[in-house]
C-alpha cells in the first residue's frame, strides 16, 4: 500500500505508459493517474493563480462547449467534448492536486514514458520484420512507403497511426535530449531505435518539425561557432542523406512529382489530396469568419465542398478534416475563438521562457510547427500526449521551488 500513497504513488506513473496503450487502455490510464493524484494529495492553500492556470490550460475545453450553442450536430459536439476532457483533466489534477512532489518524480514520469516509447518502437520493428518479405514484393518506393506505414497501423496491440506514432517519438527524442539515462550507451541505443522507427513512419510534418527544434536547440546549447557549423552540417547531412531511404523518397518524391496540384479523378496521392483539404478549408472559413461552424459541423462543410469541387472519388473513400489544426479551430471557432486560442499559446511560450533549460519551450515550437500540418489535437493520442507534457512541463516551471523537492 505504500507505493499508492503520498511520494511513493506509482498511479501517477501510468499515463505516461502512453506509447504502449490502446485507446481503451488510455482512458483507464487517464483515471489511474486521477487517483494517484487524490491519493497523494497532500493540503494546500488554492489561489487565485492555480484558477487562472487552469481557465488558461483548459481553454480549448471550454471553447467546445460554448460551441454547443450554435452547433447543428449536438450528438457530435457532445462526443467530441468527451474526446477533449483531457485538456481539463490534466492542468486540474497538476495544478490543483499537484501529484508531483519532487523533480525525480517528474524525471521518472519522463523516463517511463521514453522507456514505453522504446518498447513499443521495438514491438513494431519485429512486427515489421515479421512480415518483411510481404512488405518487400511491393513494386515501387510509393507502395513500399504504404506498407511500412500501414504496419505500424496494425501492429498488434499498440498499432497506431504513423503520424501520431511519429509525434511520440519525436517527444521522445526531445525528451531524451534533456533527460539523459546514466551511461552514453543506453542514450545512444534509445536514439537509434526512436530514430529508426521515425524514418520508417515517414511523417514529413513531424520530421521537419523535429529537424527545425534540433536547429534551435544547436543554436541555444552551442556557443562555439566552429562546432556550431560542424553540427548543423552534420545536422543537413543526415537530412537529405534520409532521402535515399525508400519511405522518404517515396514521399518527398510525391511532392516533386506530381502532375496535378489538385486531385482529379484517379490522378490523387496525398500531396494534392492535401491541397484541396486546404482548398476548401478557406473556402468554409469564409464563410462564417466570426463564431466559426461549431467542430460538430467542420467535417460536413468540407465533405460537402470536396463533392462539389473536385471531381475525383478519392474524398468519399475517408473522411478527410482540415489537416492543419490552425484551419481548424478557424473553421470550428470563427476569429474570436482563434485568437482566444493564440493568446493561451502564447502564454505557453511566455512559461517556457522562464525555465533554466528550453525543453518546454522546444516542446512547444515542435507541436505549434506540427500544428500547421496535421489536426494533431482532434485524435486522442495527440491530445493526452499534449495536455498531459504541456501540463507538466508548465508546472515543473511554476512551482519548482513551492513544491517540489530535489
Amino acid at each position: 500500500m505504500k507505493y499508492l500513497y503520498g511520494k511513493n504513488n506509482i498511479l501517477i506513473y501510468s499515463v505516461a505508459l502512453l506509447p504502449l496503450l490502446s485507446l481503451k487502455m488510455v482512458s483507464v490510464s487517464i483515471i489511474l493517474f486521477v487517483l494517484g493524484a487524490c491519493l497523494g494529495y497532500e493540503k494546500h492553500k488554492v489561489g487565485a493563480s492555480e484558477v487562472k492556470l487552469i481557465l488558461v490550460f483548459s481553454t480549448l475545453f471550454f471553447l467546445y462547449i460554448i460551441s454547443l450553442i450554435w452547433t447543428d450536430d449536438f450528438a457530435v459536439g457532445l462526443k467530441q467534448i468527451e474526446k477533449k476532457m483531457s485538456f481539463l483533466i490534466f492542468p486540474t489534477t497538476l495544478f490543483l492536486l499537484k501529484p508531483f512532489k519532487s523533480f525525480r518524480n517528474i524525471n521518472t514520469f519522463i523516463k517511463v514514458y521514453l522507456i514505453s516509447c522504446a518498447i513499443s518502437s521495438c514491438i513494431i520493428l519485429l512486427y515489421i520484420g515479421f512480415n518483411l518479405n510481404e512488405i518487400l514484393q511491393s513494386n515501387s518506393n510509393y507502395v513500399f512507403s504504404i506498407k511500412l506505414r500501414q504496419a505500424i497501423n496494425s501492429a498488434p496491440f499498440i498499432g497506431e497511426h504513423p503520424i501520431y506514432f511519429s509525434l511520440l517519438l519525436a517527444v521522445s527524442v526531445l525528451l531524451l535530449i534533456y533527460n539523459r539515462f546514466s551511461g552514453w550507451a543506453i542514450n545512444a541505443l534509445l536514439f537509434s531505435i526512436y530514430g529508426t522507427t521515425l524514418l520508417i513512419a515517414s511523417s514529413r510534418g513531424v520530421i521537419l518539425g523535429l529537424f527545425v527544434v534540433m536547429i534551435l536547440i544547436v543554436f541555444q546549447n552551442i556557443k562555439s561557432r566552429n562546432k556550431r557549423y560542424a553540427v548543423l552540417t552534420l545536422l543537413f547531412i543526415m537530412c537529405f542523406s534520409s532521402y535515399l531511404l525508400p519511405p522518404i523518397k517515396a514521399r518527398v518524391n510525391e511532392i516533386i512529382f506530381t502532375k496535378h496540384l489538385f486531385p482529379k479523378g484517379l490522378h490523387y496521392n496525398s500531396f494534392n489530396l492535401r491541397m484541396g483539404i486546404y482548398s476548401c478549408s478557406f473556402d468554409i472559413i469564409k464563410d462564417a469568419p466570426i463564431y466559426g461552424y461549431g467542430p460538430a459541423d467542420v467535417q460536413d462543410r468540407l465533405d460537402a465542398c470536396y463533392e462539389t469541387k473536385f471531381e475525383t472519388p478519392a474524398y468519399a473513400q475517408q473522411i478527410y478534416n482540415t489537416h492543419n489544426q490552425y484551419l481548424d479551430y478557424l473553421a470550428s471557432f470563427g476569429i474570436l475563438g482563434f485568437v482566444l486560442i493564440i493568446c493561451c499559446f502564447a502564454y505557453f511560450i511566455k512559461i517556457s521562457l522562464g525555465a533554466k533549460t528550453n525543453m518546454y519551450f522546444n516542446f512547444l515550437i515542435l507541436f505549434f510547427l506540427v500544428l500547421l500540418t496535421e489536426n494533431l489535437l482532434s485524435r486522442n493520442t495527440g491530445i493526452v500526449l499534449f495536455a498531459a507534457f504541456n501540463s507538466l512541463l508548465a508546472f515543473t516551471i511554476l512551482y519548482k521551488s513551492k513544491f517540489l523537492n530535489t
